[in-house]
């Protein structure tokens, strides 16, 4: 039996909505974003202010350390260490309902790569969002 136009309209309009909510509804995080980064020199970290969305402010951040690479810019400039560092967050996926900021510290003792630019990246490779500062030599013991 055929649809009548009456049906085919409703069935296409049914889709479309239904099609709509479901893509309105899982929106997942594509990034997080940095507010203020500082350098803290009393307690040798970097205090790293993240801004994300999703259903609950229970994301947990890590960072992944990259190489330490020596970059020389001019011919008389000694070289300028660089290292890249991705905070990563344990909820990525989270549906983007609402907007938290979680403030993450990420001590720096111990690390050789210094002084350096540390530039931070969050996910998503060449779309990903980034900062950088410069950090200075360790402090010496007193």
């Amino acid at each position: 039996m055929p649809m009548s136009t009456l049906g085919w309209k409703w069935t296409s309009a049914t889709l479309i909505s239904s099609a709509v909510a479901l893509m309105t509804a899982s929106v997942p995080v594509m990034a997080d974003a940095f507010g203020p980064v500082q350098y803290d020199p009393n307690n040798d970290q970097l205090i790293v202010t993240v801004l994300y969305d999703g259903t609950n402010p229970n994301h947990h951040f890590s960072i992944r350390w990259g190489p330490c690479r020596k970059v020389v810019d001019q011919l008389h400039e000694p070289a300028h260490r660089i290292i890249e560092v991705d905070v990563l967050d344990d909820q990525g996926n989270d549906a983007a309902t609402t907007s938290y900021t979680e403030v993450v510290k990420i001590p720096l003792a111990g690390m050789s790569c210094r002084p350096a630019t540390v530039t931070l990246w969050t996910p998503g490779g060449a779309s990903g969002i980034s900062t950088s500062l410069d950090i200075p030599g360790p402090p010496t013991a007193q």
